[in-house]
């Protein structure tokens, strides 16, 4: 073969490998990183963890974004407004799949519209009253409810939350029916929980922990599987009675637009793997509330469908509109 031609077909190798997903996966550009709440909260904080860990495994610049509004929908319009390649990605959780559910202006839709990398964390919701409140635990809050209904207070960040849709679920399951208080934010919720406002409250485990090691409220019960490791002494709802089984974890994971090359969504599914396996950031993530619950691309999207089925029952048996 002459040198010519020799050269000739190394070019057209290169070019070729170049534009492969692989390649384009191995990109050296930054990629941003999607949160669509505000920086210092919870999921601001949790992308942030786990940012500068996808940045070392991947070798590129990892930059969070804070595009706010809208329940989180701005950020996931953004992801799916941009190109499908590796530049981009998206934090995201309950909001992804919920609010579109709730809101038919929101027309997005996750299944069709992003591809599901990996799941990373995933923790309760707890269902808290003031300190000084008469009601030792969850059975006697229900119980005044029931002797008055619609007069004892929740509290939530708003209509369509997953607070909300908690608050629903324990009504739905113990036949009650609890006045809901939407607010406009967790803090607000907090604000008047603690001013003896509110009866009780739906908080994230994350912004009920500190409030509880202050002795500021008693927390009766949380929403996931398991006990969190912060409060052993609280059960999770389905260990008490009349609730068994009930279960509604929050999660986060990371997502990529649909289209996005292959290599590059298993590129991010095996970092973020490799990520939560360090004791390091497990250690983080505890400490700021939420468990290191890794699942990979497929696993995490068939979990997805799983809550979306267990959302859609409860905002269709309780009406929930987001106007």
């Amino acid at each position: 073969m002459s040198r010519s031609i020799w050269k000739t077909f190394l070019a057209l190798a290169l070019s070729a490998v170049l534009a492969s997903p692989a390649a384009r996966a191995l990109s050296t550009a930054p990629i941003t990183l999607l949160v669509g709440y505000s920086a210092g909260g919870s999921a601001d904080l949790a992308a942030r963890i786990i940012a500068p860990e996808i940045a070392t495994r991947l070798g590129r610049t990892v930059v969070v974004e804070n595009a706010t509004g809208a329940s989180g929908m701005i950020a996931l319009q953004k992801l799916i407004n941009g190109a499908a390649d590796t530049n981009t990605i998206y934090y995201g959780g309950f909001d992804t799949v919920a609010v579109p559910m709730t809101n038919a202006k929101v027309t997005v839709n996750w299944e069709t519209d992003t591809v599901p990398a990996a799941r990373t964390t995933t923790t309760s919701m707890a269902v808290v009253v003031p300190a000084q409140s008469p009601h030792q635990d969850l059975a006697a809050l229900v119980a005044a409810a029931k002797a008055a209904p619609e007069t004892v207070s929740y509290g939530s960040p708003g209509i369509g939350s997953a607070q909300h849709l908690l608050g629903e679920l324990i009504s739905q399951r113990a036949g009650v029916k609890f006045l809901h208080a939407p607010y406009r934010g967790g803090a607000q919720v907090t604000n008047d929980l603690l001013a003896g406002v509110l009866d009780s409250a739906v908080l994230t485990l994350s912004t009920a922990l500190p409030l509880a090691k202050e002795g500021k409220i008693r927390v009766l019960a949380i929403s996931g599987p398991d006990r969190a490791a912060q409060l052993p002494d609280v059960p999770t709802l389905s260990e008490l009675p009349g609730f068994n089984g009930l279960t509604l974890p929050l999660w986060q994971g990371v997502f990529a637009k649909a289209g996005s090359p292959d290599d590059f969504v298993a590129a991010l599914d095996r970092a973020i793997s490799e990520a939560l396996a360090t004791p390091d950031v497990a250690k983080r993530y505890a400490d700021a509330g939420f468990a290191a619950s890794p699942l990979s691309a497929g696993e995490f999207k068939t979990f997805i469908t799983t809550q979306a089925g267990t959302y859609k029952g409860i905002i269709d048996s309780a009406k929930i509109v987001v106007e």
